[in-house]
């Protein structure tokens, strides 16, 4: 009777976690969105803000932000090179590695960086206050925004404030053929992101 109890507790356990595994898989669609259905969710500057990394075969690249956060668009001519070319691309912005040189936390294909970790104990997303390079208390890095000999020093000078720099956008998902990169905000994990990219993906038509 024991052995029997077992067997079913044992199967109860397995049907539930491979449901609430199938309902995490987010829905695959052969949609062909245009750059005017992406400037429809709501996403600002979306339009204006181009990436300076050349996305094989991608029409678009672009990034804005929404509700806080910043949130990116690289859009592909069919749903096929998004979910080839696209995931490689995704991937490689989204690239976190262990830090094995100075606070280097990213892949040496991403575009947007991040400082994440304050030695100092701060929130993780923020620098110390005596680490400010007039950009505020939030440091935001585009290879194409600035040109590095300008910032060398202040650049040295904040690196022993941040802890690891991470790349912005750590979560992507493929829908169609555009892929969504989004950046997280603090304390946020992966499941909360995966919600907030449900979000911004019912708002496409």
């Amino acid at each position: 009777m024991k052995r029997y109890l077992y067997l079913v507790l044992t199967l109860t356990v397995f049907l539930i976690f491979a449901c609430s595994s199938a309902v995490e898989e987010p829905i695959q669609v052969d949609t062909i969105y245009s750059m005017e259905d992406a400037s429809m969710l709501g996403i600002k500057n979306l339009m204006k803000n181009d990436f300076e990394t050349n996305f094989s075969e991608a029409t678009d690249a672009k990034w804005g932000f929404w509700k806080g956060r910043e949130v990116a668009i690289i859009r592909y001519d069919s749903v096929e090179s998004a979910r080839t070319l696209g995931k490689v691309a995704a991937e490689e912005q989204t690239e976190l590695i262990e830090v094995v040189e100075k606070n280097i936390a990213h892949g040496p294909n991403v575009e947007k960086t991040k400082c994440r970790g304050d030695a100092y104990g701060g929130n993780p997303y923020l620098l110390s206050p005596k680490y400010d390079i007039s950009f505020g208390n939030i440091l935001s890095l585009n290879k194409g925004s600035f040109i590095e000999s300008q910032f060398d020093l202040e650049l040295e000078s904040v690196r022993d404030g941040c802890v690891r720099r991470e790349p912005m956008f750590i979560q992507f998902r493929i829908h169609g053929n555009l892929v969504i990169m989004i950046e997280p905000m603090p304390e946020e994990d992966r499941p909360a992101l995966n919600k907030v990219i449900e979000e911004i993906i019912a708002k496409l038509p």
